[in-house]
Protein backbone atom coordinates (compact mmCIF):
# COMPACT_ATOMS: atom_id res chain seq x y z
CA UNK A 1 0.00 0.00 0.00
CA UNK A 2 1.20 3.53 -0.80
CA UNK A 3 0.27 6.81 0.84
CA UNK A 4 1.26 10.20 -0.56
CA UNK A 5 1.45 13.22 1.69
CA UNK A 6 1.92 16.59 0.07
CA UNK A 7 1.54 20.19 1.08
CA UNK A 8 3.29 23.36 2.12
CA UNK A 9 6.09 23.29 4.63
CA UNK A 10 6.08 25.07 7.94
CA UNK A 11 7.40 28.62 7.68
CA UNK A 12 10.77 27.79 9.19
CA UNK A 13 11.31 24.91 6.79
CA UNK A 14 10.15 27.03 3.85
CA UNK A 15 12.72 29.71 4.72
CA UNK A 16 15.45 27.08 4.80
CA UNK A 17 14.36 25.91 1.35
CA UNK A 18 14.50 29.44 -0.03
CA UNK A 19 18.00 29.76 1.35
CA UNK A 20 18.88 26.51 -0.39
CA UNK A 21 17.59 28.02 -3.62
CA UNK A 22 20.34 30.63 -3.50
CA UNK A 23 23.03 28.07 -2.71
CA UNK A 24 21.93 25.49 -5.26
CA UNK A 25 20.58 27.43 -8.19
CA UNK A 26 22.82 25.84 -10.74
CA UNK A 27 20.82 22.63 -10.59
CA UNK A 28 17.41 23.78 -11.77
CA UNK A 29 15.65 21.76 -14.45
CA UNK A 30 13.11 21.30 -17.16
CA UNK A 31 12.33 24.64 -18.65
CA UNK A 32 10.05 24.20 -21.50
CA UNK A 33 10.16 21.39 -24.02
CA UNK A 34 10.33 20.26 -27.60
CA UNK A 35 6.53 20.02 -27.74
CA UNK A 36 5.90 23.57 -26.53
CA UNK A 37 4.70 25.08 -29.73
CA UNK A 38 2.47 22.21 -30.66
CA UNK A 39 0.42 23.58 -27.80
CA UNK A 40 0.45 27.04 -29.29
CA UNK A 41 -2.00 25.53 -31.76
CA UNK A 42 -4.64 26.76 -29.36
CA UNK A 43 -6.07 30.23 -29.74
CA UNK A 44 -3.74 32.90 -28.44
CA UNK A 45 -4.95 34.82 -25.41
CA UNK A 46 -4.77 38.51 -24.51
CA UNK A 47 -1.55 40.34 -23.83
CA UNK A 48 0.32 41.20 -20.70
CA UNK A 49 2.59 44.20 -21.22
CA UNK A 50 6.11 44.28 -19.87
CA UNK A 51 8.40 47.14 -18.98
CA UNK A 52 10.85 46.21 -21.70
CA UNK A 53 11.69 48.99 -24.13
CA UNK A 54 9.68 49.02 -27.32
CA UNK A 55 11.40 48.88 -30.66
CA UNK A 56 10.73 50.65 -33.93
CA UNK A 57 8.48 48.76 -36.32
CA UNK A 58 8.45 45.48 -34.40
CA UNK A 59 7.31 42.47 -36.39
CA UNK A 60 4.72 40.23 -34.80
CA UNK A 61 2.98 37.11 -36.05
CA UNK A 62 0.53 39.11 -38.13
CA UNK A 63 3.12 41.18 -39.98
CA UNK A 64 4.45 39.98 -43.32
CA UNK A 65 8.17 39.68 -43.93
CA UNK A 66 10.49 37.39 -45.81
CA UNK A 67 12.67 34.61 -44.44
CA UNK A 68 15.54 36.32 -46.27
CA UNK A 69 15.23 39.20 -43.79
CA UNK A 70 17.07 36.94 -41.33
CA UNK A 71 20.57 35.49 -41.28
CA UNK A 72 21.01 31.70 -40.98
CA UNK A 73 23.00 30.41 -38.03
CA UNK A 74 25.78 29.26 -40.34
CA UNK A 75 26.50 32.94 -41.00
CA UNK A 76 27.28 33.33 -37.31
CA UNK A 77 29.55 30.28 -37.09
CA UNK A 78 32.75 31.95 -38.32
CA UNK A 79 32.88 34.50 -35.51
CA UNK A 80 30.96 32.54 -32.86
CA UNK A 81 32.10 28.91 -33.30
CA UNK A 82 31.60 27.80 -29.71
CA UNK A 83 28.12 29.24 -29.39
CA UNK A 84 27.26 27.77 -32.81
CA UNK A 85 28.42 24.32 -31.72
CA UNK A 86 26.43 24.57 -28.48
CA UNK A 87 23.31 25.68 -30.32
CA UNK A 88 23.68 22.97 -33.00
CA UNK A 89 22.93 20.23 -30.48
CA UNK A 90 20.27 22.15 -28.59
CA UNK A 91 16.51 21.70 -28.45
CA UNK A 92 16.24 25.09 -30.18
CA UNK A 93 18.01 23.69 -33.24
CA UNK A 94 15.94 20.50 -32.93
CA UNK A 95 12.61 22.30 -32.74
CA UNK A 96 11.46 21.90 -36.35
CA UNK A 97 13.09 18.48 -36.79
CA UNK A 98 11.38 16.89 -33.81
CA UNK A 99 9.38 13.95 -35.24
CA UNK A 100 6.97 13.99 -32.27
CA UNK A 101 6.15 17.64 -32.89
CA UNK A 102 5.63 17.04 -36.60
CA UNK A 103 3.42 14.01 -35.97
CA UNK A 104 1.28 15.82 -33.40
CA UNK A 105 0.89 18.75 -35.77
CA UNK A 106 -0.37 16.37 -38.46
CA UNK A 107 -2.87 14.83 -36.04
CA UNK A 108 -4.14 18.24 -34.99
CA UNK A 109 -4.61 19.41 -38.55
CA UNK A 110 -6.39 16.18 -39.50
CA UNK A 111 -8.85 16.70 -36.67
CA UNK A 112 -9.41 20.39 -37.26
CA UNK A 113 -9.45 21.32 -40.94
CA UNK A 114 -7.93 24.76 -41.57
CA UNK A 115 -6.91 24.97 -37.93
CA UNK A 116 -3.43 24.93 -36.37
CA UNK A 117 -2.33 27.12 -39.25
CA UNK A 118 1.10 28.48 -38.42
CA UNK A 119 0.57 28.76 -34.69
CA UNK A 120 2.49 25.56 -33.88
CA UNK A 121 5.50 27.03 -35.60
CA UNK A 122 5.23 30.27 -33.65
CA UNK A 123 8.07 28.99 -31.50
CA UNK A 124 9.26 25.86 -33.31
CA UNK A 125 10.13 27.95 -36.37
CA UNK A 126 9.23 31.59 -35.73
CA UNK A 127 10.65 32.74 -39.06
CA UNK A 128 8.79 30.09 -41.01
CA UNK A 129 5.54 30.93 -39.26
CA UNK A 130 5.77 34.71 -39.41
CA UNK A 131 6.97 34.82 -43.00
CA UNK A 132 4.21 32.37 -43.98
CA UNK A 133 6.88 30.15 -45.51
CA UNK A 134 5.39 27.27 -43.52
CA UNK A 135 1.80 26.87 -44.60
CA UNK A 136 -1.08 24.73 -43.43
CA UNK A 137 -0.47 21.07 -44.17
CA UNK A 138 2.54 18.74 -44.01
CA UNK A 139 5.94 20.39 -43.67
CA UNK A 140 8.37 19.53 -46.46
CA UNK A 141 11.83 20.52 -45.29
CA UNK A 142 13.20 20.61 -48.83
CA UNK A 143 10.77 23.41 -49.66
CA UNK A 144 11.95 25.62 -46.81
CA UNK A 145 14.81 28.09 -46.72
CA UNK A 146 17.81 27.17 -44.53
CA UNK A 147 16.97 29.82 -41.93
CA UNK A 148 13.47 28.42 -41.54
CA UNK A 149 14.72 24.85 -41.27
CA UNK A 150 16.92 25.92 -38.37
CA UNK A 151 13.88 26.16 -36.11
CA UNK A 152 14.98 28.60 -33.43
CA UNK A 153 18.21 29.96 -34.83
CA UNK A 154 20.58 32.72 -33.75
CA UNK A 155 18.75 35.47 -35.58
CA UNK A 156 15.42 34.59 -33.98
CA UNK A 157 16.65 35.12 -30.44
CA UNK A 158 18.93 38.03 -31.21
CA UNK A 159 16.34 40.08 -33.09
CA UNK A 160 13.80 39.96 -30.26
CA UNK A 161 13.36 43.56 -29.15
CA UNK A 162 10.24 43.53 -26.98
CA UNK A 163 7.32 41.42 -25.82
CA UNK A 164 3.61 41.74 -26.43
CA UNK A 165 2.63 39.10 -23.85
CA UNK A 166 4.23 36.65 -21.44
CA UNK A 167 3.00 33.52 -23.17
CA UNK A 168 2.10 31.98 -26.53
CA UNK A 169 5.05 33.14 -28.63
CA UNK A 170 4.59 36.72 -27.51
CA UNK A 171 7.98 38.04 -28.63
CA UNK A 172 8.37 40.80 -31.19
CA UNK A 173 11.10 40.72 -33.84
CA UNK A 174 13.03 43.46 -35.60
CA UNK A 175 15.32 41.81 -38.16
CA UNK A 176 18.17 43.79 -39.59
CA UNK A 177 21.81 44.58 -39.11
CA UNK A 178 21.51 45.18 -35.35
CA UNK A 179 21.80 42.10 -33.14
CA UNK A 180 20.48 42.41 -29.61
CA UNK A 181 21.76 40.70 -26.49
CA UNK A 182 22.69 40.94 -22.83
CA UNK A 183 26.22 42.37 -23.11
CA UNK A 184 26.31 45.93 -21.82
CA UNK A 185 29.54 46.69 -23.70
CA UNK A 186 29.42 44.66 -26.91
CA UNK A 187 32.60 44.85 -28.93
CA UNK A 188 32.22 46.66 -32.27
CA UNK A 189 32.76 44.57 -35.38
CA UNK A 190 32.46 44.95 -39.14
CA UNK A 191 29.72 42.35 -39.57
CA UNK A 192 26.80 43.82 -37.62
CA UNK A 193 25.86 46.39 -35.03
CA UNK A 194 25.29 45.16 -31.48
CA UNK A 195 22.85 46.54 -28.93
CA UNK A 196 22.27 45.83 -25.25
CA UNK A 197 18.69 45.09 -24.23
CA UNK A 198 17.90 44.36 -20.59
CA UNK A 199 15.08 42.10 -21.73
CA UNK A 200 17.77 39.44 -22.33
CA UNK A 201 18.58 39.41 -18.63
CA UNK A 202 15.01 38.65 -17.61
CA UNK A 203 12.89 35.53 -17.21
CA UNK A 204 10.11 37.31 -19.07
CA UNK A 205 12.15 36.86 -22.23
CA UNK A 206 11.89 33.07 -21.82
CA UNK A 207 8.30 33.14 -20.54
CA UNK A 208 7.09 34.68 -23.78
CA UNK A 209 7.52 31.27 -25.43
CA UNK A 210 7.64 28.78 -22.57
CA UNK A 211 4.18 29.51 -21.15
CA UNK A 212 1.00 28.46 -22.91
CA UNK A 213 -2.49 29.62 -22.01
CA UNK A 214 -5.59 28.60 -23.94
CA UNK A 215 -8.27 31.02 -25.04
CA UNK A 216 -10.36 29.74 -22.12
CA UNK A 217 -7.60 30.72 -19.70
CA UNK A 218 -6.28 27.22 -19.03
CA UNK A 219 -2.55 27.21 -18.36
CA UNK A 220 -1.16 24.05 -19.95
CA UNK A 221 2.44 25.20 -19.71
CA UNK A 222 3.18 27.55 -16.85
CA UNK A 223 6.90 27.33 -16.16
CA UNK A 224 7.34 31.12 -16.08
CA UNK A 225 4.29 31.64 -13.89
CA UNK A 226 5.55 28.93 -11.55
CA UNK A 227 8.88 30.72 -11.26
CA UNK A 228 7.21 34.09 -10.69
CA UNK A 229 4.90 32.77 -7.97
CA UNK A 230 7.51 30.67 -6.19
CA UNK A 231 9.43 33.50 -4.56
CA UNK A 232 12.47 32.28 -6.47
CA UNK A 233 12.65 35.56 -8.34
CA UNK A 234 13.47 37.30 -5.06
CA UNK A 235 16.91 35.68 -5.27
CA UNK A 236 17.66 37.74 -8.36
CA UNK A 237 18.27 34.61 -10.44
CA UNK A 238 16.55 34.13 -13.80
CA UNK A 239 15.90 31.24 -16.17
CA UNK A 240 19.22 31.73 -17.91
CA UNK A 241 21.20 31.39 -14.67
CA UNK A 242 20.29 27.69 -14.64
CA UNK A 243 19.59 26.93 -18.29
CA UNK A 244 22.36 29.03 -19.88
CA UNK A 245 25.12 28.58 -17.34
CA UNK A 246 27.89 31.16 -17.31
CA UNK A 247 31.53 30.50 -18.07
CA UNK A 248 34.63 32.55 -18.85
CA UNK A 249 35.28 32.88 -22.56
CA UNK A 250 34.89 35.09 -25.58
CA UNK A 251 31.59 35.93 -27.25
CA UNK A 252 33.36 36.08 -30.61
CA UNK A 253 36.78 35.21 -31.99
CA UNK A 254 39.20 37.99 -31.13
CA UNK A 255 36.90 39.41 -28.48
CA UNK A 256 37.77 40.12 -24.88
CA UNK A 257 37.54 37.39 -22.27
CA UNK A 258 34.36 37.90 -20.30
CA UNK A 259 31.46 36.03 -18.76
CA UNK A 260 29.47 34.37 -21.54
CA UNK A 261 26.61 31.88 -21.47
CA UNK A 262 26.12 28.31 -22.66
CA UNK A 263 23.82 28.07 -25.68
CA UNK A 264 22.84 24.43 -25.24
CA UNK A 265 19.77 25.57 -23.24
CA UNK A 266 19.90 22.49 -21.02
CA UNK A 267 16.50 21.41 -19.71
CA UNK A 268 14.75 18.05 -19.59
CA UNK A 269 14.55 17.09 -23.26
CA UNK A 270 16.97 15.32 -25.56
CA UNK A 271 16.77 14.60 -29.26
CA UNK A 272 14.98 11.36 -30.11
CA UNK A 273 16.79 11.04 -33.45
CA UNK A 274 20.43 11.12 -34.51
CA UNK A 275 21.41 14.72 -33.80
CA UNK A 276 24.60 16.73 -33.21
CA UNK A 277 26.18 16.41 -29.75
CA UNK A 278 23.38 14.12 -28.57
CA UNK A 279 25.53 12.21 -26.08
CA UNK A 280 26.78 15.46 -24.57
CA UNK A 281 23.24 16.80 -24.36
CA UNK A 282 22.08 13.63 -22.58
CA UNK A 283 24.95 13.88 -20.09
CA UNK A 284 24.12 17.51 -19.29
CA UNK A 285 20.39 16.79 -19.00
CA UNK A 286 21.16 13.90 -16.65
CA UNK A 287 23.36 16.15 -14.52
CA UNK A 288 20.61 18.73 -14.25
CA UNK A 289 17.90 16.21 -13.43
CA UNK A 290 20.03 14.59 -10.75
CA UNK A 291 20.22 17.95 -9.02
CA UNK A 292 16.55 18.85 -9.36
CA UNK A 293 15.20 17.54 -6.04
CA UNK A 294 16.49 16.56 -2.64
CA UNK A 295 15.61 12.88 -2.16
CA UNK A 296 15.81 11.19 1.24
CA UNK A 297 14.47 7.97 2.73
CA UNK A 298 13.57 6.33 6.00
CA UNK A 299 13.70 2.52 6.00
CA UNK A 300 14.10 0.32 9.11
CA UNK A 301 17.23 -1.81 9.25
CA UNK A 302 15.43 -4.73 10.93
CA UNK A 303 11.97 -6.27 10.48
CA UNK A 304 10.02 -9.29 11.69
CA UNK A 305 8.69 -11.84 9.22
CA UNK A 306 4.93 -11.56 8.76
CA UNK A 307 4.87 -7.83 9.65
CA UNK A 308 4.68 -4.65 7.58
CA UNK A 309 7.83 -2.94 6.36
CA UNK A 310 7.34 0.86 6.20
CA UNK A 311 9.33 2.71 3.54
CA UNK A 312 9.18 6.50 3.44
CA UNK A 313 10.57 8.46 0.49
CA UNK A 314 10.75 12.24 0.80
CA UNK A 315 11.00 14.41 -2.31
CA UNK A 316 11.78 18.07 -1.64
CA UNK A 317 11.73 20.72 -4.35
CA UNK A 318 14.28 23.01 -2.72
CA UNK A 319 16.60 23.38 -5.72
CA UNK A 320 14.37 24.32 -8.63
CA UNK A 321 12.55 27.58 -9.35
CA UNK A 322 9.49 25.92 -10.85
CA UNK A 323 7.47 22.71 -10.65
CA UNK A 324 9.16 19.35 -11.12
CA UNK A 325 8.37 18.29 -13.76
CA UNK A 326 7.46 21.44 -15.63
CA UNK A 327 7.14 22.51 -19.25
CA UNK A 328 4.82 19.84 -20.67
CA UNK A 329 3.88 17.96 -17.46
CA UNK A 330 1.25 15.84 -19.23
CA UNK A 331 4.01 14.25 -21.33
CA UNK A 332 6.84 14.00 -18.81
CA UNK A 333 6.99 11.19 -16.30
CA UNK A 334 8.77 11.17 -12.95
CA UNK A 335 8.06 8.03 -10.98
CA UNK A 336 9.38 5.93 -8.12
CA UNK A 337 10.84 2.51 -8.85
CA UNK A 338 10.79 0.32 -5.71
CA UNK A 339 11.77 -3.34 -5.59
CA UNK A 340 12.30 -5.67 -2.63
CA UNK A 341 14.12 -8.99 -3.01
CA UNK A 342 14.73 -11.82 -0.57
CA UNK A 343 18.11 -13.28 0.22
CA UNK A 344 17.81 -15.63 -2.75
CA UNK A 345 17.26 -12.71 -5.13
CA UNK A 346 13.57 -13.37 -5.71
CA UNK A 347 11.29 -10.35 -6.01
CA UNK A 348 8.78 -10.15 -3.15
CA UNK A 349 7.48 -6.63 -3.90
CA UNK A 350 7.73 -4.25 -6.84
CA UNK A 351 6.25 -0.91 -7.90
CA UNK A 352 7.21 1.41 -10.73
CA UNK A 353 8.12 -1.42 -13.08
CA UNK A 354 7.49 -1.33 -16.83
CA UNK A 355 5.27 -3.64 -18.84
CA UNK A 356 6.35 -5.51 -21.98
CA UNK A 357 5.72 -2.36 -24.05
CA UNK A 358 7.88 -0.22 -21.78
CA UNK A 359 4.87 1.57 -20.26
CA UNK A 360 4.14 2.06 -16.60
CA UNK A 361 1.44 -0.31 -15.38
CA UNK A 362 -1.31 2.29 -15.07
CA UNK A 363 -4.45 2.84 -17.14
CA UNK A 364 -2.33 3.45 -20.25
CA UNK A 365 -0.83 -0.02 -20.18
CA UNK A 366 -2.10 -2.43 -22.82
CA UNK A 367 -1.79 -5.25 -20.28
CA UNK A 368 -4.33 -6.01 -17.53
CA UNK A 369 -2.00 -5.91 -14.54
CA UNK A 370 -2.14 -2.62 -12.61
CA UNK A 371 0.42 -1.10 -10.26
CA UNK A 372 -1.81 0.18 -7.47
CA UNK A 373 1.14 1.62 -5.54
CA UNK A 374 2.54 3.57 -8.49
CA UNK A 375 3.82 7.07 -7.73
CA UNK A 376 3.94 9.10 -10.96
CA UNK A 377 3.86 12.89 -11.29
CA UNK A 378 2.58 12.92 -14.88
CA UNK A 379 -0.27 15.40 -15.34
CA UNK A 380 -3.55 14.53 -17.06
CA UNK A 381 -5.44 16.60 -19.63
CA UNK A 382 -9.21 16.24 -19.69
CA UNK A 383 -11.99 17.37 -21.97
CA UNK A 384 -14.98 19.36 -20.81
CA UNK A 385 -16.85 16.10 -20.14
CA UNK A 386 -14.00 15.00 -17.79
CA UNK A 387 -12.77 12.28 -20.15
CA UNK A 388 -9.01 12.03 -20.58
CA UNK A 389 -7.40 13.35 -23.75
CA UNK A 390 -3.86 13.13 -25.06
CA UNK A 391 -4.26 16.23 -27.22
CA UNK A 392 -3.74 19.76 -25.90
CA UNK A 393 -6.24 21.28 -28.31
CA UNK A 394 -9.00 19.19 -26.69
CA UNK A 395 -8.05 20.04 -23.11
CA UNK A 396 -10.45 21.92 -20.84
CA UNK A 397 -8.89 20.88 -17.52
CA UNK A 398 -5.46 19.85 -16.30
CA UNK A 399 -4.82 17.82 -13.15
CA UNK A 400 -1.19 18.32 -12.29
CA UNK A 401 0.57 16.45 -9.45
CA UNK A 402 3.96 18.06 -10.15
CA UNK A 403 6.01 18.93 -7.08
CA UNK A 404 5.78 22.68 -6.46
CA UNK A 405 8.72 24.93 -5.54
CA UNK A 406 9.38 24.61 -1.83
CA UNK A 407 7.07 21.60 -1.47
CA UNK A 408 7.89 18.45 0.47
CA UNK A 409 6.21 15.35 -1.01
CA UNK A 410 6.25 12.28 1.25
CA UNK A 411 5.51 8.88 -0.25
CA UNK A 412 4.83 6.06 2.22
CA UNK A 413 4.91 2.37 1.25
CA UNK A 414 3.52 -0.30 3.57
CA UNK A 415 5.01 -3.54 2.29
CA UNK A 416 3.97 -6.91 3.74
CA UNK A 417 6.90 -9.13 4.68
CA UNK A 418 5.95 -12.78 4.00
CA UNK A 419 5.85 -15.30 6.81
CA UNK A 420 8.66 -17.79 6.83
CA UNK A 421 11.31 -15.62 5.17
CA UNK A 422 14.65 -15.31 6.87
CA UNK A 423 18.01 -13.72 6.37
CA UNK A 424 17.90 -10.32 4.72
CA UNK A 425 15.81 -8.27 2.33
CA UNK A 426 17.38 -5.91 -0.18
CA UNK A 427 15.51 -2.68 -1.04
CA UNK A 428 16.30 -0.76 -4.23
CA UNK A 429 14.68 2.62 -4.92
CA UNK A 430 15.09 4.89 -7.94
CA UNK A 431 13.50 8.20 -8.86
CA UNK A 432 13.19 7.97 -12.64
CA UNK A 433 12.47 10.45 -15.44
CA UNK A 434 11.36 10.01 -19.03
CA UNK A 435 10.47 12.80 -21.48
CA UNK A 436 7.79 10.76 -23.32
CA UNK A 437 5.65 7.77 -22.39
CA UNK A 438 6.03 5.02 -24.99
CA UNK A 439 2.25 4.77 -25.47
CA UNK A 440 2.24 8.34 -26.79
CA UNK A 441 5.08 7.64 -29.20
CA UNK A 442 3.37 4.49 -30.51
CA UNK A 443 0.04 6.29 -30.95
CA UNK A 444 1.80 8.75 -33.27
CA UNK A 445 3.23 5.99 -35.44
CA UNK A 446 6.75 6.64 -34.19
CA UNK A 447 7.62 3.28 -32.64
CA UNK A 448 11.01 3.43 -34.35
CA UNK A 449 12.00 6.08 -31.78
CA UNK A 450 11.62 3.64 -28.89
CA UNK A 451 12.91 3.05 -26.34
CA UNK A 452 12.82 6.52 -24.80
CA UNK A 453 15.85 7.05 -22.54
CA UNK A 454 15.12 6.71 -18.83
CA UNK A 455 17.22 8.91 -16.55
CA UNK A 456 17.69 8.07 -12.88
CA UNK A 457 17.42 11.28 -10.91
CA UNK A 458 18.36 9.52 -7.66
CA UNK A 459 18.85 5.97 -6.41
CA UNK A 460 19.75 4.14 -3.22
CA UNK A 461 19.82 0.63 -1.77
CA UNK A 462 19.38 -0.69 1.74
CA UNK A 463 19.56 -4.09 3.39
CA UNK A 464 16.96 -5.05 6.00
CA UNK A 465 17.68 -7.88 8.43
CA UNK A 466 14.79 -10.22 9.27
CA UNK A 467 14.75 -10.96 12.98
Amino acid sequence: MITIRAGGMRNQTRMRSLANYVLRLGKALMLGGSLLVLLVAMVIVGCEQTSSPSSPNPIDSTSAFKASDFEPATSCKTCHPRHFDEWSGSMHAYALQDPAFLALRRVGQSQYINALNGLCEGCHSPIGARSNEIKWGPIAAEDLSPVTQEGIGCDVCHTVTSLSRLSNAGFLLTPGNTKHGGLRDPQPNVHHASAFNDLYQSSEYCGSCHDLVTDAGLGLETVFQEWRKSGFQSTGKTCSDCHMTAYSGVAAIGGQVRTVHDHRFIGADIALIDFPNRDNQLAKVTEMLRGALTVSHDIPTTITAGSILPIQITLTNDKTGHDVPSGVPFIRQIWLFVIMRNQQGDTVYASGQLDANGDLMDNHSAYPERDHDLFNTQATMMRADSSETGFPWDAALLTNPSIKPGEIRIVDYQIPVPDGVSGTLSIEVKLRFRSFPPYVIRSLGLAYLLPIPVIDMAEFQQTVTIQ
